[in-house]
């Protein structure tokens, strides 16, 4: 097998491909996901509407000081929620292109070892001097 029969195989060449691009996704992904989740879970326990709904009564500026704090929170989580989201997108479409990339580069080296390998046989069965063709041993 020459080096050239397995860089100009563009099923290989488009499996590494895959290959390096679904690991590289699924390690941004797998880290910003666990980075945002972390985010998530300390915006979640903020407790701040439990406190709001101890309130008997409020004035109109007490109101939106406490509800602009409430309001804040939630758009941290909202927006902590929806990057999470997209890297979970991100981590699943690394996965997938790992796997499409693992099996069309298996499927390119066993095509391109077969090529080999029957080319070997042809060039062996061809030759006046091959064993199979004098009789020899």
């Amino acid at each position: 097998m020459k080096p050239r029969d397995v860089y100009s195989s563009y099923l290989l060449m488009a499996g590494v491909m895959c290959l390096m691009l679904g690991i590289g996704n699924w390690i941004v992904g797998a880290l910003q996901t666990a980075k945002y989740q972390g985010l998530l879970y300390k915006t979640a326990q903020t407790g701040l509407e439990d406190s709001y709904r101890s309130f008997q009564e409020l004035d109109h500026q007490k109101n939106e000081e406490l509800l602009r704090r409430i309001n804040q929170d939630r758009q941290r989580y909202n927006a902590a929620r929806i990057r999470m989201d997209f890297y979970y997108v991100v981590l699943s479409g690394g996965r997938m292109f790992f796997l499409l990339g693992a099996l069309l580069t298996f499927f390119a080296l066993i095509q391109i070892i077969r090529q080999d390998t029957l080319a070997k046989v042809k060039k062996l069965t061809a030759s006046p001097d091959s064993p199979a063709v004098t009789g020899e041993p």
